[in-house]
């Protein structure tokens, strides 16, 4: 009889071992800042990763270091992972290409880990791909989905999923909740709007459930689920740096704690539910991803101001991951001479149709990387 504890324990990570039987060649690892818990990428340990664009601009985080060897030419894929916004914000940050997959995409299992993640870790944080355009995202994930028993929340579901019968309808939201939103955000909107009606959808203007409140549920049981397992280590094992602006975090969003971190467990549901009524009649939303254009290396860390402009008001980013639903991001403006993104939200297991109508907006914008290397040559 197997000893099936140690076969598990010694086994690879999944996803990048599909990435490889489909032919993808590992050069390096990418740069991600301390506990892969912030929105640009630097670290005590290997120092800063730049945007490609500038050396003011964030390059995003956590995944930070896979965007930019994607955009400055070191490689076609990236892997990275996604729990708030990790895939996205770096994408956006630099002009990349990506799609959060939805849970039960992609296997999330790591060998490596002392410890099984926490239940809410298990539902939001998702394994994916960071590319320079939409077609290599598309080939990478329909590679990397290949299903493993090592997963338990993976499903076994073809990339593809059955063709829309007529136009796909649209939603569109620009609420801001009383946040402001930068005019190049606004400019990026309308571009993509126009982009998708150009390419036959059917864009209408809709209103969601309250996205900021779903955002702060979804900080506040996240930091509930960090303090109470991994607290003492960020304490410990964390630049004084980071343990402030982590004090920030906490100021900003209380974390959920005993009871009220279980009933967050459970309002979450009611959250999903809202959001599927409003995708079974548009089956794609468009939303503004941040409501500011690419901020400053260290805007984080410039006390609780700085804090709050990248962690609440990326309410966009991180109540997708919270609710486990699919979205992508691709540029669609220019502000000051760096890429503007939007967020495409779909489907549960419509990764594919995401990326059709990220397609469709960078067919009308262009490929980013392509006016990078124009520019640096």
């Amino acid at each position: 009889m197997p000893d099936f504890r140690n076969l598990i324990a010694t086994q690879d990570s999944p996803f990048v071992t599909n990435l490889k039987a489909a032919g993808a060649i590992v050069i390096g690892r990418t740069n991600t800042p301390e506990f892969s818990f912030r929105g640009t990428t630097d670290n005590p340990l290997h120092g800063r990763t730049f945007n490609p664009w500038n050396d003011w601009a964030s390059a995003g985080g956590s995944s930070g270091g896979a965007s930019s060897a994607v955009m400055s030419g070191m490689g076609a894929i990236a892997h990275g992972n996604d729990i708030g916004g990790s895939l996205r914000f770096p994408s956006t940050c630099t002009g990349a290409a990506t799609v959060k997959p939805g849970l039960g995409r992609t296997p999330a299992y790591n060998g490596s880990q002392a410890a099984e993640r926490g239940i809410l870790s298990q539902l939001t944080s998702t394994q994916g791909v960071i590319c320079r355009e939409v077609r290599d995202v598309r080939l990478a994930m329909q590679c990397a989905i290949k299903y493993t028993p090592l997963e338990p929340w993976q499903v076994d579901m073809p990339w593809d999923g059955p063709v829309h019968d007529g136009p796909i309808k649209v939603g569109f939201t620009q609420e801001t909740y009383g946040c402001e939103m930068h005019p190049a955000i606004q400019d990026a909107l309308n571009v993509a709007q126009e982009a998708l009606t150009d390419a036959g959808y059917i864009v209408e203007e809709i209103d969601v459930p309250n996205m900021l409140e779903i955002g702060n549920e979804a900080l506040r049981t996240l930091f509930g689920e960090t303090k109470a397992l991994t607290g003492d280590i960020i304490r410990k094992h964390g630049s004084a740096e980071f343990n402030t602006y982590f004090d920030h975090c906490y100021d900003i969003a209380p974390p959920y704690e005993g009871d009220e971190l279980l009933a967050a467990y459970a309002r979450r549901l009611s959250y999903i539910r809202e959001w599927l009524l409003v995708l079974d009649r548009y089956p794609l939303v468009l939303t503004p991803f941040l409501l500011q254009p690419t901020f400053a290396h260290a805007r984080d860390y410039e006390g609780r101001e700085g804090a709050e402009d990248i962690m609440l008001k990326g309410f966009y980013s991180y109540s997708m991951n919270f609710m486990g639903l699919p979205a992508g991001n691709v540029s669609a403006n220019f502000n000051n001479g760096l890429p503007v993104g939007v967020q495409l939200v779909g489907r549960r297991f419509r990764e594919d149709m995401i990326l059709d109508a990220c397609e469709a907006i960078e067919t009308l914008v262009g490929v980013m990387a392509n006016r990078l290397f124009e520019i640096y040559g």
